[in-house]
Parts: structure tokens; sequence; C-alpha cells
């Protein structure tokens, strides 16, 4: 820095300053805060060097704030206690009562109206332009359309509930043949049901476990709530002990005397009975139900076709007079018709459904069982689950091959300088496996979802991962050669 003389510093200050020639000031209130120029009046010429006591620090220069400033001669001190900085000019947003509390906006290009109804046109046009002058358009915006999406979102969660609860009720109403259609004549439904309690369910050994009583209702049945008819055992004088048969059929008892009605008994008399129901009220028989697949299509499999898997089984019940079959020492003789089956409860992220088919109560069926049909799926509220999580990995993935392509094919240093790119990339396969494992019962690696989201989205981001490292590390040693090149020039 050149010296500077006394006599090349000009003071403003006391009538000086009110003598000199008005700033040009460029109308911006910042304006006020840039550095000051000292004039030298050597031939008339700006001298480069002059001190600049409000010079203001660039990013480059160091600061501490305990240190003292400097000068380069005792003229130039000399004249910085002397400086007398001049009046802040009115600007924009300037010479206002800022305190006023009908004024909207600090910006004068924004006039408050004057009678302009509230809710008008003008009055919501009015309060845009505010809004925008302020810069809190912009966060108003992403704050509504959080606001909205957290308000879809449980709006979505409440539908899907209430769905639920729908499934539950329909699997308490009755129905002859799971279609309504009653057997001729009518008055042959009995009054005798089998009532399921829903236990749990595994997804991987799809066994399905039910607690199965017996109950008798009063007619006229309830077909949408068959247990509001149910009638007390201690109520009952014809309580008849049920020998509860699985998995068999029941077939015409020829050996018998009986004419006024067909017979009929347990087609294989050597198999004993799971339990006994009527006798009191906590009478139950626990099952395990094992399911299988309901169809060979991809999209239906269990487990492979998660979420829209569907598992189908069957349990067949006969029910048999333990009394009878006690008196006369033959087994699985005086076969009850059981009229049907309901289920009750529900189970967490699976939707039950049932069909049960009474062919005690056709004649031109030749047995007499009750065959319950069921089926397990997953709940909509999962599906909705599922593809949300499956847009949101392909948008990921997505973004982060465009910004990959952009900095690497297209040249866009400005992307390949920064390191946050990398730490996206980088945290991106950490992050995707780990809102896959919190999906609601989603089976193990290998589904349908992993081969068409998880699977290519992680060799996608590592690959885009394994590029910028690269490209990073090569841009670092061009850039480092360069340095090295021009301070040997130098």
């Amino acid at each position: 820095m050149g010296s500077i003389s006394a006599n090349s510093v000009t003071t403003l200050k006391g009538d000086e300053m009110d003598a000199s020639p008005p700033k040009q000031w460029s109308g911006t209130p910042d304006e006020d805060d840039t550095k000051l120029l000292l004039n030298n009046n050597n031939n008339g010429n700006n001298n480069n060097n002059a001190y600049d006591p409000y010079h203001r620090r660039t990013d480059s220069e160091p600061f501490d704030p305990n240190s003292t400033p400097t000068y380069p001669s005792a003229s130039a001190a000399a004249s910085a206690a002397a400086y007398t900085r001049p009046p802040r000019p009115p600007g924009p947003g300037h010479g206002i009562n800022r305190h006023d509390p009908k004024r909207w906006s600090y910006d004068d290009s924004i006039l408050l109206p004057s009678g302009v109804r509230i809710f008008s046109p003008a009055w919501f046009k009015y309060h845009w332009a505010v809004q925008s002058s302020r810069k809190r358009l912009g966060r108003l915006l992403y704050v509504a359309s959080g606001f909205i999406s957290l308000l879809v979102w449980l709006i979505v969660t409440v539908l899907f509930g209430n769905n639920l609860e729908s499934h539950e009720l329909s699997n308490s109403s009755f129905s002859v043949n799971g279609s309504g259609a009653l057997p001729h004549p009518p008055d042959r439904i009995g009054t005798l049901f089998l009532v399921g309690q829903l236990n749990s369910f595994d997804p991987v050994t799809r066994n399905l476990n039910i607690d199965w009583t017996a109950v008798q209702v009063e007619k006229p049945l309830n077909e949408q709530d068959l247990l509001s008819t149910q009638i007390d055992i201690d109520r009952r004088t014809d309580t008849v002990p049920l020998a509860m048969f699985r998995d068999v059929l029941a077939v015409p008892d020829t050996n018998t005397n009986i004419t006024d009605y067909q017979p009929f008994r347990v087609q294989n008399p050597f198999v004993k009975p799971v339990g006994y129901l009527g006798l009191t009220q906590f009478d139950q028989i626990n099952t395990n139900i094992g399911l299988g697949q309901k169809s060979t299509n991809i999209w239906l499999q269990p487990e492979f076709g998660y979420p829209f898997d569907v598992y189908q089984g069957k349990i067949t019940w006969v029910a048999a007079n333990n009394q009878t079959i006690t008196a006369t020492g033959r087994p699985g003789v005086d076969v009850q018709a059981i009229s049907g089956a309901i289920l009750t409860d529900s189970l967490l992220n699976m939707r039950v459904r049932s069909q049960a088919f009474a062919s005690c109560l056709y004649d031109n069926e030749p047995g007499c069982e009750l065959v319950i049909q069921i089926w397990v799926t997953r709940t909509g509220l999962v599906k909705f689950c599922v593809f949300v999580v499956f847009v949101i990995h392909w948008f990921v993935t997505i973004a982060l091959f465009l910004l990959t392509g952009e900095s690497l094919l297209l040249n866009r240093h400005n992307i390949l300088e920064s390191t946050d790119i990398f730490a996206v990339c980088f945290s991106a396969l950490f992050a995707l496996p780990s809102v896959r494992s919190l999906l609601p019962g989603v089976p193990g690696y290998g589904c349908v979802l992993d081969m068409l989201g998880i699977l290519p989205n992680m060799i996608i981001i590592t690959l885009c991962t394994v590029f910028f490292a690269i490209s990073r590390l090569r841009h670092r040693y061009r850039y480092a050669a360069a340095e090295a090149a021009a301070a040997k020039d130098e």
C-alpha cells in the first residue's frame, strides 16, 4: 500500500460537510454501509491506495473481535477519528412510522387501501401483495402443503379404519351358503351355530389360530347381529353335549330304525373328537388352520405377492350327540345339524373373510357337515403404505440419477464440487432399506416389492455413489495439479 500524506486525505466535518455536494445515493437503504471513498487532490486523479476507515471485510479476510484498527499513517488515523458519518437518506421503507398498527407492509409501493370491504376481491389482492412483499408467501405455501399432507394422511387412515370395522361387522353377520340364498323350506334353518374368535395369523407358517364355541339363538334370526338373540346356556333345557369332529365327512347311517328323518354318522368311526362343546358357557376348542395359496398368479401368491397376497383354507366340522354315542356305544352317530358359523374380533394388518356352507340344510346334499371357507388378505391401509413407500423410493432414486447425469455427463461442476451430494447418496443406501423394514407385516427379501422397487433402487443409488466418489477424486486431483502449475509459473 502506498504512502498517504496528510494533504491527500479530505476530512468531511463541520461546515465543510454541509457545503460539500450531496452524495449520489443508489436508492437502496443498505448503501449507507458501503465503504467511504476518500479523494485525493493529486492532479485530480483518484488514488486507489487511499485508506478507507470503513472498509467492509471480505470473506477471505480473517476477523478478530479483539483487534484494534491499524492505519498506514498518522494523517489517516486523524482522518478516521475526525470522520462523521453523513445522515442516512430516506429510501423505500424508511421515514415511515414502523409502529403504525394500520400498516401491513414497510414497502411504500404497497398502499393501505381505504374503503375496502373485508373478504372482497380487492381485500384478498391487497393481502396477497403484502405477504409477497414480506416474502412470507413461500413460507405460507410450504406450511400449508405440510398441513394438507398431514390432513390427507389422517383422513386416509380414518377411512381405512372405518373400512376394517365394516369388514368385522360383515364377519359377524349370518348368511346361508355365503350368499343369503335360503334353503327350501326356509324354516329348516336351525338355532345351533358356531362362533370363531380370531386369535392370530402367522404369514410364515401360514397358520390361522381360532377359538370355536357353540351358541344357540332364538328365532327370528337377526342376520346383521346373530349374537344379539343368543340364549344363555343356563336357561336352556335341551342342552346337548356335542362331540366335535374336525375335517371328516358325515354319511347316512343305515344301521338304525329311525324312519322320521335321515340320520347321519361320522364316516370314519375310529376318528376321535377334537373336543366337546355345549356343556358349559366356557367350552371352546382351539384350532390351527393351515392356509395355502389361492392362485398361481405371482401377485396373489403368499408373501411373494406382498401386499396383494391372498391366503386360503377351510375347515370342516361334524357335530355328533355325545349322549347318543355313550348310550349306544357307537362312535360318531346322531350327527346334529349346524346352521352356520360367524367370526368375531380382528387381526392386526390382516383382513379375514369367511363363508360357511351347511350341507344339512339341503336335501340334495349327501352329507351333513359344516364347511367353513376362509380367506386372509392384507388390509387396505397396508396396501396404501406400501404404495406410498414404493413411489417415494423411486422418486429419490430418479432424483439422484438425474443429479449424477447432470454433473458427470453435462459437466455441471457446481454439483460435483460439493461434497453434500455424495453424503446424500451414501445416506440413501441405508435409508431406503430402513424404510422398507418399517412396512407393516413385510416378509423377507425376495418378494415382488423388492424385485420392482428396493433392489433396482439400491443398485442405481450404489452406482451413483461410486461414480460421484470417483469423479470427486479426479476433480480434486486436477484442481491440485492446476494449483501446482500456477505456483510454479509464478
